[in-house]
């Protein structure tokens, strides 16, 4: 099918295909980044994190979804029937369910106090629904703008503005937003490369981990149906997506059916502890406090806890072209709605959290779309070091001390709940080189100078790539 008019000529891609091929290695740039994403691994007793990892441990030792053995270190959790299960979409767990059956049969993980509800558990699941995922997400956007002549070092603005964000914060952890995050990514990957029936599946994959995320699907689902080309083949197009979207839908059909026994019936709607959720899943309207509070705020909002994205505010409303409809946007139209549907969770905040963490996948496909943008560009130089200095500050000492623990009544997350942990020296002990007895505050300084140490590399190693002048 044909672009829409306009698209064509998208700024970001107008010199992508002009320059020679550059010579790109994805898998020491991919190495280096699953290292700094993987040098914390969370095992702290979180609700989100211990309701997935109780029911890997369920499957893998029990054969079953039911947690009843586990129940108690989560408030997560759907009560059907008697039997507790846990309430989070399916797709992380089932994911590292065959794996950590693999560790277990060979010896490497024994049964703990809470069988195997155990802290590796925790930490396996940090690494294969976090750590990789971030990596992978910062990889892919180091490999696209290293096709763009650009003047700015293509490591640094891939790197920047996701590992100083509070998407950072959450590498490492067994949460679902950065698996999310990288299936949303390659799905509008395959979106702006018109491969409808990818797209439809990787869209999927992202629904199955974050329900919300189905505001994406029906988005790229309708987006081809106004078109400019032939009726039949815009319909094609929709309808190949929607193909592509099938063996989610029936994954979802079929869990919910052996969770609640309707296949329409999903476990949030059987809150144990939220019982606010029970009725339309905790949805209601959506306020300005909400929207403020998930946008420009300093309690979540995700221009403070991702700042170089207000760079690429700026480069993109510079680059906003008249005759663009914005029905044809792959992407803006489909996040503002997800801010709608978020902001009208009456949870909006995400309970204890460090920046929007519920808008982690818009976080991603901004950053996918601005920073070519904010490449071309040599004047942003400055606001891009400025705001990637001060988020890389913000999410290092996170990272290091409480995580993501900012409990809702802190208004002020960063005075009342960041900077007295770091003026106490409460350095986190969930770090990798403090399991080869390194002291926290001692890994916490190694991990500085070797983040720092391969920040610098990696700008100095792209410094005879050619320049956009």
């Amino acid at each position: 099918m044909s672009k829409p008019p306009g698209e064509e000529a998208a700024p970001s891609f107008r010199i992508l295909h002009h320059l020679p091929s550059l010579p790109v290695r994805p898998l020491p740039f991919l190495l280096l980044m699953l290292l700094l994403c993987s040098w914390h691994l969370d095992r702290g007793p979180n609700d989100n994190t211990m309701s997935r990892a109780a029911m890997v441990a369920a499957l893998v030792e029990h054969r079953s979804l039911c947690i009843d053995p586990y129940h108690t270190h989560t408030q997560d959790k759907s009560l059907i029937d008697g039997r507790h299960y846990s309430d989070k979409a399916p797709l992380p767990a089932l994911l590292v369910t065959p794996v950590y059956a693999a560790v277990v049969a060979a010896g490497l993980v024994s049964p703990g106090p809470d069988g195997l509800l155990t802290p590796q558990l925790l930490m396996l699941g940090g690494l294969l629904c976090g750590s990789l995922p971030l990596a992978l997400i910062i990889t892919l956007c180091w490999m696209r703008l290293r096709r763009q002549a650009t003047v700015l070092s293509p490591a640094l603005l891939a790197t920047l503005p996701v590992l100083g964000s509070f998407l950072f914060v959450y590498s490492g952890s067994f949460n679902a937003h950065l698996l999310g995050a990288l299936f949303a990514l390659l799905a509008l990957m395959a979106v702006e490369d018109e491969r409808p029936l990818p797209a439809g599946l990787w869209t999927g994959c992202a629904v199955l981990c974050e329900y919300p995320l189905a505001v994406l699907a029906v988005w790229w689902a309708l987006r081809p149906l106004w078109g400019d080309g032939p009726w039949p083949a815009r319909l094609r197009s929709s309808l190949r997506f929607i193909a592509g979207g099938l063996p989610a839908v029936a994954l979802l059909l079929l869990y919910n059916t052996i969770l609640t026994g309707s296949p329409f019936s999903i476990g949030y709607e059987h809150e144990a502890h939220y019982t606010f959720m029970h009725d339309s899943y905790g949805l209601a309207l959506p306020s300005l406090s909400a929207l403020w509070g998930l946008t420009f705020s300093g309690y979540r909002g995700l221009f403070v806890y991702m700042p170089v994205l207000l760079v690429g505010l700026s480069a993109w409303a510079l680059s906003v072209r008249r005759d663009r409809s914005w029905r044809y946007d792959p992407v803006l139209p489909a996040l503002l709605a997800l801010l709608l549907v978020i902001a009208s969770y009456r949870m909006w905040w995400g309970g204890w959290a460090l920046g929007p963490r519920h808008l982690s996948a818009a976080a991603v496909l901004l950053a996918w779309r601005w920073m070519p943008l904010v490449a071309e560009h040599r004047w942003l130089r400055g606001p891009v070091a400025l705001t990637g200095a001060f988020g890389l500050l913000v999410a290092v000492a996170a990272k290091c001390t409480v995580w993501y623990s900012f409990p809702t009544e802190v208004q002020r997350p960063l005075r009342d709940r960041l900077w007295p942990a770091l003026r106490e020296g409460a350095w986190t002990d969930m770090q990798v080189p403090v399991s080869f007895g390194l002291s926290p505050a001692g890994s916490s300084v190694l991990f500085g100078v070797t983040l720092l140490t391969a920040l610098a590399f990696l700008g100095w190693r792209e410094r005879t790539r050619p320049h956009w002048p």
